[in-house]
């Protein structure tokens, strides 16, 4: 399964629930899985909207503004602070799910520091997230033992062979938000005080 095959699988769907054409948001791996849609369906897409997550710099340009450089400036430190997790997930996913599918605390540790690093709670996880909500969370990602399928989606992404490079022509638009969990403050908070 890969970001390609998982596109493919949402124009099917689309189809039988009789949508010829659709509009579709997604942020993290969805916002891949919308680039193939786009790349390889752009016909059936009236529109995309993206959250400002994962934010990859390939070529950057030499002529940036000042807030264009601060912007790749927080990339690059994000980057290097957050994105830890996702290479682990795209290089050796079985060690990683094996160990937390042998632990609970390593699994509620795992998964809750996400929680933690990734929303605007100021240090304070009850402050924006129900217990029972995250207990729930845990506990489907325990009984099912399926954190190691969730990071698959990484590898598979990494070695995938079918997905399609290029310029997105659909409409496109992308939320910044100040409380995102990519720093677009000039200080490179999100917020959190971690």
């Amino acid at each position: 399964m890969d970001l390609t095959r998982i596109a493919e699988i949402v124009i099917e769907v689309m189809a039988q629930l009789g949508y010829p054409r659709f509009g579709a948001r997604g942020s993290d791996l969805g916002a891949g899985v919308l680039q193939q849609l786009a790349l390889n369906h752009p016909d059936r897409l009236i529109a995309l909207h993206l959250s400002g997550t994962n934010p990859y710099l390939g070529w950057i340009p030499d002529d940036l503004s000042p807030a264009e450089q601060q912007f790749v400036t927080n990339a690059q430190q994000w980057n290097q602070t957050e994105m830890a997790y996702a290479l682990e997930h795209s290089s050796k996913p079985q060690t990683l799910a094996n160990a937390l599918n042998d632990s609970p605390a390593g699994l509620a540790a795992w998964i809750l520091e996400k929680f933690h690093r990734w929303s605007d709670c100021n240090g304070d996880l009850d402050s924006v997230y129900d217990r029972d909500d995250l207990l729930t969370n845990l506990t489907i990602y325990w009984a099912t033992g399926t954190i190691g399928s969730s990071m698959r989606l990484y590898y598979e992404t990494a070695h995938s062979t079918t997905a399609g490079a290029g310029r997105v022509e659909v409409p496109t638009g992308v939320a910044m938000s100040s409380a995102d969990m990519f720093p677009t403050h000039a200080n490179g908070s999100n917020g959190s005080t971690t």
